[in-house]
């Protein structure tokens, strides 16, 4: 599950009462853990909380409803309300990084062909290798796997759903960036984030 840090502000004038997670509409498998009921959030008050979202290996967002109370006038009674959120889903926080030889990355990134490699023409300018290994690293939670070529970088994973092999390769030699698995949706979404961040690095 993916951690999500939330930051509950009312900038109201009257006090929040009861304030949680209410109607939740996912996409099919995916789930999530709510946090504990906040029994007042007073106006101008802050609050954090952590939300567990399975996004089941979908890029799509989680769309949920924080619910609470808020005082009628002056008789004591309450109205409820509701707002809706919208968590997206980047593809590459829905992988965990897995240590990993370069024998073993070439064997599985062998067993890993036909419709479960996805690859991407990609050129980059010479002298740029420090800067293309930082920026997959901040993009994908992926293991920077050891290369005895140094214009090939190989990253290994997993998802966080099914524990699926998630291979990425970048060639400066043969201008590609590739990946490897089963999950093919959520390894067509990693390449291509990868190869647009890696643009956007050496322009």
């Amino acid at each position: 599950m993916n951690t999500v840090k939330l930051v509950l502000h009312n900038t109201t004038n009257h006090v929040m009462h009861n304030v949680r997670i209410g109607a939740r509409k996912l996409e099919p498998g995916m789930d999530l853990q709510p946090f504990g009921d906040i029994p007042q959030l007073a106006p101008g008050a802050t609050h954090k909380v952590n939300v567990y979202i399975d996004f089941s290996g979908k890029t799509k967002p989680a769309k949920f409803d924080i619910c609470f109370e808020k005082p009628r006038g002056t008789e004591g009674a309450m109205d409820k309300a509701s707002f809706g959120l919208s968590v997206p889903a980047f593809a590459g926080e829905l992988v965990a990084p897995v240590e990993m030889g370069e024998d073993a990355f070439d064997a599985s990134s062998k067993a890993l062909r036909g419709m479960h490699e996805h690859s991407q023409p990609f050129t980059a300018p010479p002298g740029s290798e420090a800067t293309l290994r930082e920026r997959v690293l901040l993009l994908a939670n992926l293991f920077p796997v050891p290369s005895i070529d140094d214009k090939v970088f190989k990253f290994s994973g997993c998802t966080l759903s099914d524990d699926s092999a998630v291979l990425l390769l970048i060639d400066l030699q043969q201008n590609v960036v590739r990946g490897n698995s089963e999950a093919t949706l959520l390894c067509r979404h990693i390449v291509k984030d990868v190869k647009e961040a890696l643009l956007k690095a050496v322009a």
